[in-house]
């Protein structure tokens, strides 16, 4: 498998071909017919809207060298983190991208169904195009191991009993964790209250330190200090089970349908060409039948799900929907 070439370096060789070429040619990958007819042909950037060594660049790390190789020869994958703005920075980056296929994005939902309700973005959802979704993750509910709740009764039982008392960890209002913590809240009819924190790392160290009594997130933000004995599992919010998390009981199980998954997708402007989208859709499901790059996803704590663009646009639309109306309900947005 080739090396991908460095952006640096990759935006010299661009701008030596440009100066090359007959004058009003047109370039590699410049959209319309022609472009998509010679579609991969050059680098191609997938951005994360998040910082490096999060979820979502671990399953973009992972899975852009398999894209790469399916693309064929011509293709050079490359990862760029864009972070800011709870993940809008990096989406208007791709919004505004020309639709050529050669600028993507790997991102989580809330970007596209969480902060385009607080007024605050400067795009839609109908300003992307869903080309793939790549992996679910539940979000689990964890607390420490010696904390005294043994089962989700237990811990639903004392926050009757004391309502506003139980405090959980979060990245956030508005983000997955905090919203499939308030769907679970109103389904099981409690209230605990949320502390908000910069990442998923500095929540597990509010927990581990005792300054929170809950933390909700992915899994792979625990399953080191799962192992470690210093956590415990105690409820998964969502639906599936991620590698090392089998036991654990879903809100299904314990009678509440009040189920929420992140599921994480690579994005093109809108616009891009249907042959374009295909084409890398394609490659996204080719990466996802090798069971060692199936694997390898696996084992970060999400769960590798294929999907084609429609099937990814309407899990986008539902999470919006679901998330505008626990937005609503929990008074975040009028």
């Amino acid at each position: 498998m080739k090396r991908a070439m460095p952006r640096a370096a990759a935006l010299a060789a661009g701008a030596a071909l440009l100066a090359s070429c007959a004058v009003g040619a047109e370039s590699q990958g410049g959209g319309g017919e022609s472009g998509s007819a010679d579609y991969p042909s050059g680098n191609i950037e997938i951005v994360v809207p998040y910082d490096a060594g999060g979820a979502t660049d671990q399953l973009a790390r992972l899975i852009a060298p398999a894209i790469e190789e399916a693309l064929g020869e011509d293709a050079s994958v490359i990862v760029l983190n864009e972070p800011g703005g709870a993940g809008t920075v990096g989406t208007t980056s791709l919004v505004n991208a020309e639709p050529d296929g050669y600028t993507l994005a790997i991102t989580a939902p809330g970007p596209l169904t969480v902060q385009t309700h607080f007024g605050e973005a400067t795009y839609t959802l109908d300003d992307v195009q869903p080309v793939a979704r790549i992996a679910t993750s539940p979000i689990v509910f964890a607390v420490r191991a010696d904390a005294p709740w043994e089962t989700l009764d237990d811990f639903i039982a004392d926050a009757e009993a004391d309502p506003g008392s139980i405090r959980y960890a979060s990245t956030g209002a508005g983000n997955p964790a905090n919203i499939a913590v308030e769907k679970f809240d109103m389904a099981a009819g409690i209230d605990t209250v949320q502390v908000p924190f910069a990442s998923s790392s500095e929540a597990v160290t509010a927990l581990l330190g005792d300054n929170v009594d809950a933390a909700a997130g992915s899994p792979s933000a625990f399953l080191a200090s799962v192992e470690a004995g210093d956590l415990r599992i105690l409820a998964n919010l969502g639906e599936g089970s991620a590698e090392g998390y089998e036991d654990v009981p879903t809100l299904t199980d314990s009678g509440f349908d009040a189920s929420t998954n992140i599921v994480t997708g690579l994005i093109a402007p809108a616009g891009t060409p249907d042959e374009i989208v295909t084409t890398v859709a394609d490659a996204v499901e080719t990466a996802l039948a090798d069971p060692e790059v199936a694997d390898a996803i696996a084992a970060t704590g999400v769960i590798p799900s294929f999907g084609d663009g429609a099937t990814y646009g309407e899990d986008l639309q539902r999470d919006s929907e679901e998330n505008h109306t626990v937005l609503l309900d929990l008074g975040l947005i009028e």
